[in-house]
């Protein structure tokens, strides 16, 4: 039965929606995205006489993400579910809704966005869907996010009903499990397959039953060694025990709790190669310059935790080995007063982490000496990631059990390492700078000059599809909001015209996608209240930075610092809106009476930065300090704080009963809120992006658009009135945020679920049919050498 508007709205609504879609003023660029299609339906409705008087029309029309509007038709985006597009092509005096394929779709915008093209162009298309024909899929949209969950029920259905294969399978995955040179688990010369298996742990229970608490364990390992049992079963008998029950309920009777609790138990990880090329990475003087912020925090407490528990892992399991952890970045020799140019540095309290730096090469093989941006890296990867498999070796003496990648940069070099080194991999966005531009596919060539997006969206979309795993921080970062397309979904289809059509870049219903959100490094941020961990003299020398003292790295002089403090700390990128925020809370009279204004953003002086949107933002951040005369309300701390004094700030803030605002115009998930909500400060986040998934509105923080001015600002002095007529209500949404951040946004629990799934991947990986990987693997070899290498090789080095 063919598609009819009738489907979705009433018999009397169509006429006049039909009239909306062939009325309404199509933009220069004749697309129109959802946002507009809604405030354009608002107003001619609204003309209309209508207003809410056609419900199925707004139903309908708030699921479509776009409009292509054309001479004789209109092109509708409709997507009926989250992670799932229909394109129906409209006639203006017809019902029915015809079906559109996304390579026709592409086709059409393509010449509708650039109609210069020639008339016998053939543009390249990419479609990965026939690589997808193996293993798992997911069904519905809601459970995406959460692929470990439906590939170990995948793997316990197919040990059911497969078992002569999977358990021989498991067997030959024990049997050659080797950690640091030494093989642990299974003896092959004593235990030759799953009948010798089965029956060595019947004896192996029994004799441990037995022996538990009556001899020591290098006894008792002596004796499970006889059978066939080596090193790796646990620390204990108890432990012993607990992982060979285990096995054998995989044998007899798989399910999927089973499974996961197996394989998280077997001691598969102690070599992390972490990968973060570019920016400055260090532990200190380097937050604040350009490319340098969060993911340098994220990745510094990542390893510091994952050394934590992957050493209680391997304790757990029996095992004397400590694991070791390298953070790969780049060498920068003109260091510019930081550690940037050294090639091996011990990251602080820890036992074996490092971040092993190692420099970009040029044509002539030279060492390239300064600093270069992010979207200008893609030349040299090629040549560092050689170096890297090189230095890896040398650093762990052989290969490393997991690599993760971090950024777009960070993850093609980890997929390059892990295709050559045959390691398991891991891929982390942090943030996708599709979602981030708006049109930075359809009008790439205008991007392209200073970003290079042809490059990053292919090697994002290599990434993807090669990854073991994928971790993002939240699930709408997979796929969005019933309202909003979410990063990743983004790359299902979409047109470079010219030069790429993808018609079907990633699938989403595969379960490489887990959410897994970071944690903060809880000896740093910690609640205001506990008094007895803080630095007295370090808190009142940066309470005077922030509210008082002359610094010719400030701007701005408090008249009335008693005031509470809303406080925001970013760079200042127009994405970040700091300077929104400063508008917002000049214009409001009544929030300027009762609060005041502390920004911690970049530098003030536009001429000390090299970065051209920072210092644009620096320069409209001076017009409106004084276009609203705001020199006595609001205090600009233009230097870098290092993690503990960033810590201690949010503790002052909350001090004061302040509270913290993150006003992003998208933000892929927001490590400040998390540090100023573990550091008991109440926050205001943006609406747009992962924070939606951190804070519960008007319970643990509040949610603001920050595109509109007046109610951010209406909404900041709602809350301050609040608390001066109910005293405790600051407290109350201080103490429900504090709460969610330690019951859900923790280091310990993202190492847990980071170690599961790298062992449970593991094992699919070993797993799985030959053919599946190698043929997605070879076409994207291809596309490597022939695309992305060379599209890179042409960016000028600069």
């Amino acid at each position: 039965m063919p598609d009819t508007l009738a489907n979705f709205i009433d018999e009397q609504e169509i006429p006049l929606l039909l009239d909306f879609l062939f009325s309404i003023p199509a933009p220069e660029s004749s697309i129109l995205l959802r946002n507009d299609i809604l405030l354009a339906f608002e107003i001619w409705a609204g003309e209309q006489g209508k207003g809410e008087e056609l419900p199925g029309s707004w139903r309908f029309l708030r699921k479509v993400q776009e409009i292509l509007c054309l001479q004789e038709e209109r092109i509708v985006v409709y997507r009926h579910r989250k992670a799932s597009c229909r394109i129906y092509a409209i006639r203006q005096e017809s019902e029915q809704l015809l079906p559109l394929s996304a390579r026709n779709f592409l086709a059409v915008k393509e010449r509708l966005v650039n109609p210069n093209l020639p008339a016998q162009q053939r543009t390249m298309e990419l479609n990965l869907a026939p690589f997808y024909d193996y293993g798992p899929s997911l069904k519905d949209p809601n459970t995406i996010g959460h692929g470990i969950k439906h590939l170990n029920r995948y793997l316990s259905t197919n040990l059911a009903s497969q078992p002569d294969k999977w358990q021989k399978a498991l067997y030959e995955f024990l049997k050659l499990h080797q950690l640091h040179g030494v093989q642990l688990l299974l003896d092959g010369g004593k235990i030759r397959n799953v009948e010798d298996l089965e029956n060595a742990l019947e004896y192996g229970m029994d004799m441990v039953e037995r022996a538990s608490g009556r001899e020591d364990m290098s006894r008792l390992q002596k004796k499970l060694g006889h059978l066939g049992f080596l090193a790796g079963w646990g620390s204990s008998p108890e432990r012993i025990i607990e992982t060979m029950h285990l096995l054998q309920d995989i044998i007899e009777q798989p399910n999927e709790e089973t499974i996961e609790e197996f394989l998280a138990r077997i001691p598969m990880v102690s070599k992390v190669a972490l990968i973060s090329p570019h920016g400055w990475f260090a532990q200190e003087n380097v937050l604040g310059r350009p490319d340098t912020g969060g993911q340098v925090v994220y990745v510094l407490d990542q390893a510091k935790a994952l050394e934590q528990f992957l050493a209680e892992d391997l304790r757990n399991s029996g095992l004397d080995i400590d694991p070791m952890i390298l953070i790969v970045t780049r060498l920068i020799p003109e260091n510019e007063g930081t550690t940037s140019n050294q090639r091996l540095e011990k990251v602080w309290q820890t036992k074996n982490v490092w971040i092993l730096r190692v420099p970009f090469r040029d044509a002539d093989n030279e060492v390239v000496g300064h600093w270069l941006s992010r979207f200008r890296v893609w030349p040299y990867l090629d040549q560092f990631a050689i170096d890297v498999e090189e230095e890896l070796r040398q650093e762990f003496g052989g290969r490393p059990d997991l690599i993760v990648g971090n950024y777009s940069d960070g993850n093609l070099v980890a997929t390059l390492l892990s295709q050559n080194m045959g390691v398991t991999q891991s891929t982390i966005a942090h943030a996708l700078e599709k979602s981030k531009y708006l049109f930075s596919d359809l009008h790439w060539e205008n991007f392209e000059g200073e970003y290079h997006f042809s490059v990053q969206f292919m090697a994002d979309l290599m990434a993807m599809n090669l990854a073991d795993f994928i971790i993002s921080s939240t699930s709408q970062e997979i796929i969005g909001t019933d309202q909003v397309i979410g990063q990743y979904e983004s790359y299902q289809f979409f047109t470079m015209p010219g030069l790429l059509n993808v018609t079907s870049g990633i699938n989403l219903f595969h379960p490489r996608f887990n959410v897994i959100p970071p944690g903060v490094d809880p000896a740093t941020f910690f609640p205001n209240s506990q008094h007895k961990r803080r630095d007295q003299k370090a808190s009142r020398e940066l309470e005077e930075l922030l509210f008082g003292r002359e610094d010719q790295d400030c701007l701005g002089c408090l008249a009335r610092p008693e005031l509470p403090p809303i406080f925001s700390i970013a760079r200042l990128d127009r994405i970040k809106n700091l300077t929104g925020l400063v508008e917002a809370y000049g214009k409001n009279r009544e929030l300027r009476e009762r609060a005041n204004l502390i920004v911690i953003a970049s530098v003030v002086d536009p001429e000390r930065s090299r970065d051209g949107e920072e210092a644009a933002e620096i320069r409209k951040m001076h017009r409106i300090l004084e276009e609203y005369d705001l020199h006595s309300s609001v205090r600009w701390v233009g230097k870098l704080l290092d993690k503990r004094a960033t810590g201690e700030a949010y503790r002052i803030m909350a001090d004061r009963q302040g509270v913290f605002v993150q006003p992003a115009l998208f933000e892929a998930f927001g490590l400040t809120i998390l540090e100023a909500m573990h550091s008991g400060l109440p926050v205001f986040v943006t609406m747009f992006g992962g924070p939606v998934e951190i804070v519960e509105h008007e319970k643990s923080g509040f949610l603001i658009n920050p595109t509109n001015h007046e109610a951010m600002s209406a909404h900041l002095a709602d809350f301050f009135i609040r608390c001066t007529e109910s005293p405790k209500y600051w407290a109350t949404i201080a103490k429900a945020g504090l709460k969610r951040a330690q019951s859900n946004f923790t280091w310990e629990l993202y190492c847990r679920k980071l170690t599961r799934l790298a062992k449970v991947h593991g094992f699919w990986r070993y797993s799985q049919s030959e053919h599946a990987k190698t043929r997605m693997a070879q076409c994207w070899n291809q596309l490597y050498h022939l695309y992305i290498k060379a599209r890179a090789a042409a960016i000028d080095r600069q």
